[in-house]
């Protein structure tokens, strides 16, 4: 076993978390499709703002 040495700073401010590798894998994931989610919405906002709308099989065709 190894020793880590933690900054009184990190740990004062409250500012170090520790996860478990699998929760952070996993968080990891879930914020990159909520980021595509969100980017998707956001063109799809704009287009129709522009008036530039498609058709739910286009939609569906979109990359997420």
């Amino acid at each position: 076993m190894s020793t880590l040495v933690i900054p009184k700073k990190l740990v004062k401010n409250g500012d170090l978390v520790v996860v478990d590798k699998k929760d952070f894998e996993k968080l990891a994931k879930e914020n990159e499709e909520l980021r595509m989610a969100l980017k998707a919405i956001s063109e799809g906002e704009l287009a129709l703002r522009r008036g530039k709308t498609r058709s739910f099989r286009k939609f569906l065709q979109h990359e997420f």
